[in-house]
């Protein structure tokens, strides 16, 4: 069976937390994730490569009060998050409405504060192209 992977990667984390390290430092950001400050330290040096359910959750959930603004986004974490936060959504035509305005919700917010980024074309359906709306 196949399981799936909900919100960012891990190395999208580690890229946030080493620039959240090099902009504050490595005590307050491990107060800020609930982790020991060695952990972090190894961490963000990528020695720490096996990680517990419960920790995935403690970097996740500091990532998305945190991290969000210190990682370069991409194309497939913004699938990830957008998958996460439709999937209860049982009906697929629901589904894929509610996808789709999520992600001209998010482009109109990014629009009016200048370009949109290529992560949020990309989630506009094949190829960054927009879907028409009915």
């Amino acid at each position: 069976m196949t399981t799936t992977t909900r919100g960012p990667s891990v190395p999208v984390i580690r890229y946030a937390a080493k620039r959240a390290v090099a902009r504050k430092s490595l005590r307050k950001v491990a107060a800020e994730m609930g982790m020991a400050v060695s952990w972090l330290n190894g961490f963000v040096d990528g020695k720490e490569r096996t990680l517990r359910a419960k920790t995935m959750r403690m970097l996740r959930e500091w990532y998305m009060r945190e991290g969000i603004g210190l990682a370069d986004q991409d194309a497939d974490t913004a699938t990830s998050a957008i998958d996460f936060l439709t999937g209860g959504i049982l009906d697929n035509d629901d589904r894929d409405r509610l996808r789709d305005r999520l992600v001209d919700t998010i482009e109109k917010a990014y629009a009016s504060q200048g370009p949109v980024p290529d992560w949020i074309k990309s989630l506009q359906g094949d190829g960054g192209e927009r879907k028409d709306q009915s």
